[in-house]
């Protein structure tokens, strides 16, 4: 159980904008120098703020988010994350070789007028064909025009061909489209988070309460948004809860809460939650998807978000021109940043296949006849997965997917009867790849190993296997590290400076990251060695190291360690640069043993290795681990 730290009310209206007084013009590079030392989250060196122009001061900060805009671009930033107005029938597509399948449609829009569906397939528009039109664009083309014209499409639904024409008109496209899939899912897509989001979110789960049973939020590809709008979306669907804690320059810890004051109020859904997620799902969406999880709301499925764990104010100028920069990092509920980590899904999968794995859990809790119905317990809910479609042509590859994902001991009955992947693999006839592995049946860390290899974070060898008793080298450790972090999806800010590592090296990059996080450090003649064995001193150093980057608990408790706790037997055998670390591990539930049983010189094993950081990713919630009932 985590202490809670002392944090104070952030007003609802920190909405990432705010509005300087207004100036004559552009901003001047004096003003853009005296706007960062006032409000950059971290002091900048007064050599970079000596540069000449505005874009070299940026650039040179190494920050990607912070930046000057145009009135043009400006605007084009507003837009993204708010509805798009078109003209057009009203319809979001995704472009294929044999027509354009709709994946949304705008409400009250000619195309919702006049029937279109999401998943049917636009194959002709006014007579033209594909084909004839020579490409998916040139087709999506033919689709828009003028404001008043009609349009009429072909579209084929369940293998029969239907004509639908439509008017013209301007459209807007919502940041959140909602429906009832499956006449039992209310499923929410939403693309980013602007001024309005909240209000849709609200608007489409009240109108689809009555029908749904369960709920899919789909945050796929989108790149977030405004604090307020996640904050009200996530106030919607869970209730007044804290949603995310921010950081400034000063160390102050703020809440970000839909209702300041702490008034328990319940959210609008109440049913089995499902949020998806991808590479692409960046800030608010990762703060919305951490909410969840942390509150043990919704299961996540998907792949590892994009990983931003900082927050941004938008200066605008009297010009249209505004200065967006970096001024918080955020944390989760319960305090774990996304910053370069990113939101680990209960289930990882194949982001293309996470709707289809979604839609199958949320099967209806009918009579469960003989070996038809598989049960599973995942993040606190009950899930039914009917035989008959997860077999089905269209649905086997997200079965398999699913089953590939299932970490040990998940609660998963069929016919009454607890089962394997593997032994539902067999019954039902679908072949799925085991990510587990075969050489850890007789380690007693087996169920975190393979826990930590469903869900894609740790890697074997060449021969897929383990190797549990083998000790861990440096080299592995660095990867062990970034991939369990997700840091691998982040490019390093530059090389090491290890003499011994070449770039050629499999660790190389690795290497890279690690050392600019300021996780890993080289000998007193500037080489990594890689093929160095990993003590114990060293892997729990940098173990809380990753913590201490990862959650601000582990970061304030590294603070507080006493000199009492240092002058104890059992850390005394540890040299003085690792036992703060070595305290804060073990008061935290780190270690796989106790602490007396670890000799601080001895290389660490990669078994050991794995459940500590098993242990570790439990304790700030990275991960969520399952019990055996």
């Amino acid at each position: 159980m985590k202490t809670k730290l002392p944090v104070r009310a952030a007003a609802l209206g920190l909405t990432l904008t705010l509005a300087l007084s207004p100036v004559a013009g552009a901003i001047t590079v004096d003003e853009a120098r005296d706007l960062l030392r006032g409000n950059y989250i971290d002091e900048i060196p007064e050599e970079i703020l000596s540069l000449p122009t505005i874009e070299e001061i940026t650039t040179a900060l190494g920050d990607h988010y912070t930046y000057y805009m145009t009135a043009e671009e400006y605007t084009a930033f507003q837009n993204s994350l708010e509805g798009t107005n078109v003209v057009g029938i009203g319809v979001m597509v995704e472009k294929t070789a044999d027509g354009l399948l709709v994946s949304g449609v705008a409400p009250d829009s000619p195309g919702q007028e006049a029937g279109v569906k999401t998943g049917d397939l636009i194959v002709a528009a006014d007579g033209t064909t594909i084909q004839a039109a020579g490409s998916p664009d040139a087709l999506a083309a033919l689709i828009t025009g003028e404001e008043g014209t009609k349009v009429t499409i072909t579209v084929l639904r369940d293998g029969q061909e239907l004509k639908l024409t439509m008017t013209r008109e301007a459209v807007v496209f919502p940041t959140v489209t909602g429906e009832v899939v499956d006449d039992h899912i209310g499923w929410l897509s939403c693309s980013s988070f602007g001024t309005s989001t909240g209000d849709y979110f609200q608007s489409y789960i009240l109108d689809e309460d009555e029908a749904a049973d369960h709920w899919v939020v789909d945050l796929r590809g989108n790149p977030g948004g405004s604090a307020t709008a996640v904050i009200q979306a996530v106030g919607y669907v869970l209730g007044n809860h804290d949603v995310a804690y921010v950081v400034d320059r000063q160390g102050d810890l703020d809440v970000w809460r839909p209702n300041p004051f702490p008034v328990e109020i319940p959210g609008l859904i109440q049913e089995p939650l499902v949020v998806l997620v991808d590479a692409n799902s960046a800030s608010a969406a990762e703060l919305f998807t951490a909410a969840m999880r942390d509150y043990g709301y919704g299961l996540i499925i998907g792949t590892r978000t994009f990983g931003k764990g900082v927050a941004q104010n938008v200066f605008e100028q009297a010009d249209g021109s505004a200065f967006k920069i970096t001024t918080e990092r955020y944390y989760s509920p319960n305090y774990v940043t996304p910053d370069r980590s990113g939101v680990l899904p209960h289930l990882v999968v194949d982001a293309n296949l996470a709707d289809e794995v979604a839609r199958l859990l949320c099967g209806t809790a009918e009579e469960q006849a003989s070996g038809d119905v598989l049960v599973l317990q995942l993040a606190g809910q009950t899930w039914y997965i009917h035989r008959e479609e997860a077999v089905s042509e269209d649905y086997a590859p997200a079965f398999a997917e699913l089953l590939a994902a299932i970490a040990p001991n998940t609660p998963m009955t069929l016919d009454g009867k607890v089962v394997t992947p593997a032994e539902v693999s067999e019954a039902w006839g679908v072949d799925y790849v085991s990510r587990w592995f075969d050489d850890v049946g007789d380690s007693p860390y087996g169920d975190e190993i393979n826990t930590l290899a469903a869900l894609g974070v740790l890697l074997g060898n060449e021969n897929g296997d383990f190797s549990p008793q083998d000790p861990l080298t440096r080299g592995e450790l660095v990867s062990m590290i970034v991939k369990a972090m997700g840091y691998w999806c982040w490019q390093s800010q530059g090389s090491a400076p290890f003499t011994d590592v070449d770039r050629e090296d499999w660790y190389a990059t690795s290497v890279d990251i690690a050392y600019n996080l300021g996780l890993i450090q080289g000998d007193e003649n500037g080489e990594f060695r890689a093929d160095d064995p990993v003590d114990h001193q060293q892997f729990l150093t940098i173990l809380t190291r990753m913590g201490e980057r990862a959650d601000l608990s582990v970061e304030r408790r590294l603070e507080q360690v006493t000199g009492e706790e240092l002058a104890t037997e059992a850390v005394q055998a540890y040299d003085a640069w690792a036992r703060p670390y070595v305290v804060t591990a073990e008061d935290l539930g780190f270690l796989a043993v106790p602490l007396e049983e670890l000799d601080p010189t001895v290389p660490t094993t990669r078994e050991e290795a794995a459940a500590m950081l098993y242990r570790m990713l439990e304790y700030i919630g990275i991960l969520t681990p399952v019990t055996e009932e």
